[in-house]
């Protein structure tokens, strides 16, 4: 009997920072209409800087535990049951600060870059692989923004580290 095949693609990945990602809905399956997955965060979870999507509306819905959310200027605790969508352009970010862990659902509409980045942090350490990071973004068109950082500054800088990124790997051959 031969094992089969590794799975380029796995459904679940675990990243370093102790979330455990599981996609229900790949981009890649419909032509990128839709990302979906459902997320175990760890008690404690920092999650993600604030930032923003420039194309993409994302859904946070909150299956069990509670979800700290930040939307704009506004800041709250979402419990098991409630959602909060998150239009295109506004930052935002998300924790799980609490005792007990959390089991989130996240849509994303378009399909943006959002899985190939899990994938990325999945692969990585404990040091995420910002040159990976920049790479996916500016292949995407530089759909991601980190909050507070101008884009005229942070344009040349995601493209330096995606160039930097691909010198890398190509002196790696």
């Amino acid at each position: 009997m031969t094992a089969a095949p590794p799975d380029r693609h796995p459904r679940t990945l675990h990243l370093p920072t102790g979330e455990t990602i599981t996609i229900r809905a790949s981009g890649r399956d419909d032509g990128g209409e839709l990302f979906e997955a459902e997320a175990l965060l760890p008690p404690g979870f920092s999650g993600p800087p604030r930032h923003r999507h420039r194309g993409q509306t994302e859904t946070f819905t909150v299956v069990e535990g509670r979800l700290r959310v930040v939307r704009g200027r506004e800041t709250g605790v979402l419990p098991a049951g409630e959602s909060v969508t998150v239009p295109p352009s506004v930052v935002h970010a998300f924790a799980n600060p609490f005792d007990e862990p959390a089991r989130i659902r996240v849509r994303e509409i378009p399909a943006g870059p959002l899985e190939e980045q899990f994938r990325a942090l999945a692969g990585s350490g404990r040091i995420p692989p910002l040159g990976l990071l920049a790479a996916i973004n500016v292949r995407h068109g530089l759909p991601f923004a980190v909050h507070g950082v101008p884009d005229v500054v942070q344009e040349p800088v995601w493209r330096l580290l995606a160039w930097a990124h691909a010198r890398g790997r190509h002196r790696r051959r």
